[in-house]
């Protein structure tokens, strides 16, 4: 990432989605998954991050992953997409 994607991702200010286990996965790309409760990850699309099944597991709150993430989807608890 060069360091305008750093500060966008940092700050936010690409904008953020909320999802928990009864959202669908919005559109966009997405620079980190911040897990705001404790989660389950169901599905994970990636085309950057080597071996992303190893994924699909729980999370707890604090948690913060990055990657470029297309599609996220979870069985349980609340998690902030980052767009980038």
């Amino acid at each position: 990432m060069n360091s305008s994607k750093n500060q966008t991702l940092e700050f936010s200010s690409a904008g953020s989605a909320i999802i928990n286990s009864a959202s669908s996965s919005p559109a966009g790309t997405f620079g980190a998954i911040q897990f705001l409760k404790d989660s389950t990850l169901d599905a994970v699309t990636t085309s950057k991050v080597t071996n992303p099944t190893l994924l699909l597991t729980s999370f707890t709150a604090g948690t913060v992953l990055y990657g470029e993430f297309t599609g996220v989807s979870i069985s349980g608890g609340l998690v902030a997409l980052h767009r980038f």
